[in-house]
């Protein structure tokens, strides 16, 4: 790797990834690059063996591995992104990312989406295909979001159309820094980051897939998105993800609606307070009432679901 100051910082979250870590830091170090880069890797205070594997890498990778270790974890403090922020080369010009327990597959990764996002200004992003995986094991799922994944398209992707299906895999984003400072507005708590990151770049610019298989998305339960401990709080949290969405993104109003009244219906099954319950079940229709009662039907009215849906099927076939 040439010498100077870094073109990419890579920004890698870790907790309790152990089993997977040493895929992901690879990953890292087998980049060939025509630029110097980057590894920005956080251990958030993990109680397994993460910490010494991070350790043993920023030892022998001194010019890529830049560790950072924490006594107490942030997560939850909501002070990761600062704690990175302030670790990062203040020069580097691109953001590339990769957790602890996914990992890159190919070599030039790095190199085939910088030099794309060099050779097109209007761009603020770009993102390629990725496999899902099961556990340490590797063995290839079809869970979603492996469908997604995998049929990435090389061409752009409108806000809207990227907020409609989960299609971005975290692990496939490299995108201008400068899309970080995009400023938002916090009447409401976003859930995923993720996608907050990728709307970011498409209110900025244009988004580009890559349709080249280029990383792994590793599916196991102590994952936060796939631990069944987690799905209450999800389910409590996700109406506001879909609020904060609609206050700061020009995603169509009648998808993000649609999500929001989605959100709101499941939460109303999961809330103990009644009044509660009925307000969510109020708002629900409020914000897609057509999509509210026929989940009312499906929900409540099952028969009678059905029997429209055959008299319409009917209907259609007869005129």
């Amino acid at each position: 790797m040439p010498k100077g100051d870094p073109l990419v910082s890579i920004r890698c979250l870790v907790y309790n990834h152990e089993p997977y870590l040493r895929q992901c830091l690879d990953g890292f170090v087998m980049q060939q690059t025509t630029f110097p880069f980057e590894a920005i890797v956080h251990d958030d205070a993990s109680t397994d063996g993460s910490a010494a594997i991070i350790r043993e890498y920023a030892e022998k990778y001194p010019h890529i591995i830049k560790p950072i270790y924490e006594t107490e974890n942030q997560w939850g403090k909501g002070s990761i992104s600062k704690i990175m922020d302030a670790t990062m080369h203040p020069d580097s010009k691109y953001i590339a990312l990769c957790e602890g327990d996914d990992y890159w597959t190919d070599p030039l990764k790095l190199q085939i989406q910088v030099d794309f996002l060099e050779s097109h200004s209007d761009y603020t992003m770009c993102f390629h295909r990725a496999k899902t995986v099961l556990n340490e094991t590797c063995e290839e799922t079809d869970r979603f979001p492996s469908e997604s994944f995998k049929s990435i398209q090389n061409r752009d992707y409108t806000s809207t159309e990227l907020l409609q299906v989960w299609t971005v895999p975290t692990a496939s984003m490299v995108y201008r820094k400068e899309c970080d400072l995009y400023p938002l507005v916090f009447n409401h708590l976003p859930l995923y980051g993720d996608i907050v990151k990728v709307l970011k770049c498409a209110e900025m610019g244009k988004v580009r897939g890559l349709d080249k298989m280029m990383s792994v998305y590793r599916i196991h339960e102590s994952s936060v998105l796939h631990n069944p401990q987690n799905q209450q709080i999800l389910v409590m949290r996700s109406p506001e993800h879909y609020l904060f969405i609609k206050d700061n993104f020009s995603v169509e109003s009648q998808t993000v609606n649609y999500f929001i009244s989605k959100r709101l219906w499941v939460r109303s099954k999961y809330q103990v307070n009644k009044w509660r319950k009925i307000k969510d079940f109020c708002l629900s229709f409020y914000y897609d009432y057509r999509s509210s009662l026929i989940r009312l039907l499906i929900d409540y009215f099952p028969k009678l679901y059905s029997s429209l849906r055959k008299f319409r099927k009917l209907f259609k076939s007869n005129y």
